[in-house]
């Protein structure tokens, strides 16, 4: 049975990737007991039509002891060799901003404290973290990037998840960029009335910045950059990278630069997703 074990730091989108996955034809449990899923497998197995497909969610809302959790799920990979462990988390900010919209309290936090929560259940996992097969920064994604990179996983054969993000620099740089490309060099459509007020997805702009070699020399100088050295972070255990491209004020160039890049790149053998920072400030 391919079995998907979805488990991570609370707020960190555990309930969307049980949806991702339910909306793929797996059977979808949340919250449920670790013990329990070794006698679900050995029930499963006996039955006529058994199950071949099933995502849950495990969390600390069953178990405050995590060498009890790892036994358990270590047991669970021994007798089903198709089990997968996805561990979820985001930073500390993201965490508490998703707990803060939803009034909620922490199921770990002493009255519901969410930042004692947060920490005591990061200490709790450190053990679990280190045993799953995929672990997912979850910071910067909405449910349907998650939900994309979940589905993606099945088809890709390198699993390394690449987030090509374009910003404005006069709204500042982002913490998580580990490749920054500047396209300020590339002419700016800004200053033409026609093109002022579209931005890089447009048809138009990017007719108008494809006439330019300079832009393809510059897609094809990162795209070359970034794959050669993709396989090297891949060995070193980095399964993320975060591509910045900007412009002056991420409307134009760099939001062309990241559709252009997105394109080439779809095909191959990773995860990709595109996000335009500042694309609420379009004009």
């Amino acid at each position: 049975m391919k079995l998907k074990i979805i488990t991570g730091l609370s707020g960190s989108g555990k309930t969307t990737a049980l949806r991702a996955y339910e909306d793929m034809g797996y059977y979808a449990m949340d919250n449920v007991p670790a013990y329990l899923i070794e006698k679900f497998i050995e029930l499963n197995t006996n039955q006529a039509n058994p199950i071949e497909q099933m995502a849950v969610v495990i969390d600390f809302r069953s178990t405050l002891n995590s060498d009890e959790l790892y036994k358990s799920l270590e047991a669970v990979k021994e007798i089903n060799t198709e089990t997968e462990i996805i561990y979820l988390y985001s930073n500390d900010e993201v965490i508490l901003k998703r707990y803060n919209e939803l009034r909620r309290p922490h199921p770990l936090g002493s009255f519901g404290n969410v930042e004692e929560g947060i920490e005591r259940e990061k200490d709790l996992f450190i053990p679990i973290e280190a045993m799953a097969d995929k672990v997912i920064d979850t910071s910067d994604f909405k449910s349907a990037d998650l939900k994309k990179i979940l589905a993606d996983f099945s088809g890709k054969k390198d699993m390394m998840i690449i987030n090509l993000v374009s910003f404005g620099y006069k709204y500042g740089l982002s913490d998580n960029f580990d490749f920054v490309f500047d396209t300020r060099f590339l002419p700016n459509p800004y200053y033409i009335e026609e093109f002022k007020h579209l931005n890089g997805t447009d048809k138009s702009l990017k007719e108008y910045l494809d006439s330019f070699d300079k832009s393809h020399t510059f897609m094809d100088t990162i795209y070359c950059l970034i794959t050669g050295l993709i396989p090297d972070y891949i060995n070193s255990g980095k399964d993320m990278l975060t591509i910045g491209i900007g412009c002056t004020g991420g409307q134009h160039r760099s939001v062309y630069m990241v559709e252009s890049l997105y394109e080439k790149m779809k095909d191959d053998d990773y995860i990709l997703v595109k996000k335009h920072r500042e694309k609420d400030r379009w004009s």
